[in-house]
């Protein structure tokens, strides 16, 4: 409390905090050998005196997440950084993301990779798990999660009436999904009039599975029945598989790589439409997305966050030689 003018110990101590958090969370961004700004660029930025700075950044050595190189005119130079360190006085605390269920083994090796990318860059990390891209998009407007995994294409699409999106991270092909494939009851085709069962792929009257909150897989379904009169049902989309055995509906678009029925049990598993021409959209991709106004965390993510390190991990659950961690 500030009496008469007299800056109590407990303001002082948290004045020279919260510069040296703002300070902290701008080196993040710092790599040794980059040039420190002077102390006066921060003091007028953060609309403080240049003593308040200089303590500020002395508490950072002390702690050892940072320590700095006088060079004479040519100014102070980051010299080394302590990532973990620094992180802790940012003041951050744990970044929460939020990703799509782990129903298949990829993407099981997509948040191992994510976990391990976290740690090697010194970020505490925890992640939910949500159905359907839409949802995962728009619980960053609502501010539930720092960043959310999504195909590339989903954020595509969903940017356009999703205004606040903003790309932080690409992981690369094939972090999301392999590729997707239709699965058609053939006991549905068997009663579909011949000359409209569209190479016993679809017929009028199937009834086809389709999740509004899933953006690449509804467009992938809606691009597949053009010209065929089906009746969409909306079930969640983990559900397609086993609500297509029990009959509930005729087909489905799925993912390649997950629980697909074997040969000669009464199901047809055919690639989508245009998969041979490359005329789909590119639906792989894994990105991470912010929202826009999260400028601290989006840096954070696009220079601490190697893809390369959650390809490498992600490929080492998939050939059997890491256990998942989630």
């Amino acid at each position: 409390m500030n009496t008469g003018g007299v800056v109590s110990y407990r303001d002082f101590v948290a004045k020279h905090a919260r510069v040296a958090m703002t300070i902290a969370q701008d080196l993040l961004r710092a790599r040794p050998g980059d040039r420190l700004p002077p102390v006066g660029e921060y003091a007028r930025r953060l609309g403080v005196g240049r003593g308040t700075v200089q303590t500020a950044l002395n508490l950072l050595k002390e702690h050892g997440a940072v320590s700095l190189v006088a060079r004479g005119h040519m100014g102070t130079f980051i010299a080394s950084v302590d990532p973990a360190a620094l992180w802790e006085l940012t003041g951050l605390g744990t970044i929460t993301g939020v990703m799509p269920l782990p129903y298949s083994m990829r993407y099981k090796g997509l948040a191992t990779g994510l976990y391990r990318a976290f740690q090697e860059a010194a970020i505490p990390l925890v992640m939910a798990h949500m159905r359907g891209a839409r949802r995962r998009l728009a619980a960053l407007d609502s501010r539930r999660y720092e960043f959310a995994v999504v195909s590339r294409y989903s954020y595509e699409v969903a940017r356009e009436e999703m205004d606040y999106l903003e790309l932080a991270v690409a992981l690369g092909p094939k972090t999301s999904v392999r590729e997707h494939v239709l699965i058609v009851r053939e006991a549905a085709l068997d009663d579909a009039v011949p000359d409209r069962a569209c190479g016993r792929r679809l017929a009028d009257g199937l009834r086809v599975g389709i999740d509004p909150d899933s953006i690449d897989v509804t467009d992938l379904t809606l691009r597949e029945c053009r010209g065929v009169e089906v009746e969409l049902v909306e079930l969640p989309y983990v559900q397609f598989l086993e609500q297509i055995r029990k009959g509930t509906i005729d087909a489905a678009v799925w993912d390649s790589e997950e629980g697909l029925p074997e040969e000669g049990s009464g199901f047809k598993v055919v690639p989508l439409r245009g998969s041979e021409a490359g005329e789909l959209p590119e639906t792989g991709e894994a990105v991470l997305v912010v929202h826009r106004d999260n400028r601290v965390v989006k840096s954070i993510l696009s220079e601490k966050i190697d893809p390369a390190v959650v390809r490498e991990t992600q490929a080492r659950v998939l050939r059997g030689e890491e256990l998942p961690e989630l």
